[in-house]
């Protein structure tokens, strides 16, 4: 297993020993084995081989013990074991807002849950508001959440969906007769999560059969399935094999010849509202779309590109990040899609942690490996005082460090200019964790809610509403405080949340993070269309989670985000003037 497959099987584990309820400490020691191991540049291989797994923080004998295991045979005794007992889908429950460990624990204990369905039925029913400690609000979140149209099986975010999709596509690259290889599907489209990798597989001069042969030499026996997908009707079938991997996402590999690669990479990408327009179209235009094939009458056309299919159906290409059939037609007809953001248009991170805090690396490190990255600038937001289990740092500490980034500026040779600012807690009442004498002098300042999780929406949305309020703050950090695969996040009024972004300037954060992914691409197009600002940021705390930039890429692009709508997309004087012109907003008034 690679570090991200042991840290995602970690991961799994805190998760599930948590809804079965063992003592919190074992739980967090997994979860935060799990989030040291992703940040870890050496490989664990290594560190096993040298013995030195227990050199990782946090991570004692015990717990070496179960990551050895992973990484040298693929798999857990304890996680079987806690899949045996608590279904995996019940994992779901930590995307409701506001279900945590505690509460996933209470609701699978006090209704005896087996599955989700039995959740939901609950939820009608009403008896959860009458379970100790949850009550009405919660009941009416359960519902909601099963209002969405939620499927029964278990979501991974893109931080293991991605990197085993890219080691499947690399593998499968190596069998005889593959020519090509792409993700598809909903991990295509660039979606938060996923219940399986979709992966296209173009052939040349081999058939389905013969595939099915390699793959059982890289597969073990008996653990490849097979069926069918296709739209029926007559038109074409596809063989589907799939895999269930060691980390719990499940591969499902398609095998096409390669002259039908667009066509059923356009299909298999969907997504079917998308797709399904689609074939409206080419009906209206007197063709047929039938499994990406594109027919005049019983003439087949000849498509090489997906662009091919688009630009015969009158359109032009849309990107896969916007193809789930709500209106990107309509605007791909007008000539009003929008020039999506790329990662190449990012000038620096703006949410980073050094080892000051609760990070791994040195300031210097920080900024030359931002240089690497073609950076121009970065901007260092270690903790503040009072979240003193992520090493906050006192205003003494504040001070020395403003000092040091002052020397790095005046005597580096880096190219990368580093802004001094702190990642400040929001308290309850909405107040910083900081005086205003200091929050004054730092050149960035981002404001996140890290404790007192519980208040309610109207208490919540006000408490952040009075920090967007104060003059220093440029940021607010991962708005919503969910936690992908661990914790739904706090209730609060997004709406109001951006109508306040939009008054006072202040920037709301897209978290990179593949565990956050906050905001989500949902709230975008509103915080766009209100004229709110945002900050694509990593919130990094090694020089490892620094690439996870292209996660919060893709949730931009799925929310229709051009450059000039992120604020990091700014030269470095444009991004002074602009923190600027925020402090000095007319409508922050708060302090």
């Amino acid at each position: 297993m690679d570090n991200w497959e042991v840290a995602a099987s970690l991961e799994r584990i805190a998760g599930l020993l948590a809804i079965k309820g063992e003592n919190p400490y074992k739980v967090r020691a997994y979860l935060m084995a799990s989030r040291r191991i992703n940040r870890l540049e050496q490989p664990l291989k290594q560190l096993s081989a040298e013995g030195r797994l227990e050199e990782i923080p946090g991570v004692g004998k015990t717990l070496a013990k179960k990551i050895k295991e992973l990484i040298d045979t693929g798999g857990s005794r304890l996680l079987y074991a806690l899949q045996s007992e608590v279904s995996p889908e019940l994992l779901l429950m930590y995307e409701i807002p506001g279900v945590g460990f505690k509460t996933a624990h209470k609701l699978y204990a006090g209704l005896r849950l087996k599955n989700l369905k039995e959740l939901e039925v609950a939820a009608r029913d009403g008896r959860i508001r009458h379970l100790p400690g949850l009550g009405a609000s919660l009941n009416n979140r359960v519902l909601e959440f099963f209002k969405r149209g939620l499927r029964h099986a278990e979501n991974f975010h893109r931080g293991i969906a991605l990197p085993l999709a890219r080691r499947w596509v690399k593998l499968l690259q190596g069998l005889p007769g593959v020519v090509a290889c792409h993700a598809t599907g909903d991990l295509r489209r660039g979606r938060e999560t996923v219940t399986a990798a979709l992966l296209l597989v173009a052939l040349e001069n081999r058939d389905p059969g013969d595939f099915k042969e390699d793959l059982l030499n890289i597969i073990p026996t008996g653990k490849l399935k097979e069926k069918k997908r296709g739209e029926g009707n007559g038109s074409p079938r596809f063989t589907v094999f799939s895999y269930h991997t060691p980390a719990g996402l499940p591969v499902h590999l398609l095998p096409v010849p390669v002259e039908q690669m667009a066509g059923a990479l356009l299909w298999s990408t969907g997504s079917p509202a998308h797709y399904g327009q689609l074939v409206s179209r080419a009906r209206r235009k007197g063709l047929s779309l039938t499994a990406g094939t594109l027919w005049a009458g019983r003439a087949k056309l000849p498509v090489s590109r997906e662009e091919d299919i688009y630009d015969r159906l009158g359109l032009p290409f849309i990107p896969p990040e916007l193809r789930e059939g709500k209106g990107e037609i309509e605007l791909a007809c007008r000539g009003e899609l929008p020039d999506l953001l790329e990662q190449g248009d990012i000038q620096g991170d703006l949410h980073l942690h050094s080892n000051w805090s609760d990070g791994s690396h040195s300031i210097p490190e920080l900024a030359n490996r931002a240089a690497a990255m073609g950076y121009r600038y970065l901007a260092i937001t270690d903790h503040s005082p009072s979240l003193q289990i992520a090493g906050g740092l006192s205003e003494e500490r504040l001070r020395e460090q403003m000092a040091v980034i002052r020397q790095f500026n005046q005597g580096s040779t880096c190219p990368c200019y580093l802004f001094s600012g702190m990642e400040v807690d929001i308290n309850a009442d909405g107040s910083l964790d900081l005086p205003d004498e200091l929050l004054d002098q730092l050149e960035l300042v981002i404001a996140s809610v890290h404790s007192n999780f519980r208040q309610g929406k109207g208490e919540m949305t006000r408490r952040i509403c009075r920090a967007m309020a104060h003059p220093a703050v440029h940021i607010i950090g991962h708005p919503t405080g969910r936690l992908l695969g661990s914790r739904g996040g706090y209730q609060v009024d997004i709406g109001q949340l951006i109508a306040q972004a939009a008054a006072t300037g202040t920037v709301l954060e897209i978290n990179s993070s593949p565990q956050r992914l906050d905001l989500a691409d949902i709230h975008l197009p509103e915080a766009k269309r209100q004229g709110a600002l945002l900050a694509v940021n990593t919130d990094a705390h090694s020089l490892v989670t620094m690439d996870d930039m292209e996660y919060g890429v893709t949730v931009a692009r799925r929310g229709s985000l051009e450059a000039r709508d992120v604020i990091n997309t700014r030269s470095r004087e444009e991004l002074k003037a602009l923190l600027n012109r925020i402090r000095n907003n007319p409508n922050k008034d708060g302090r």
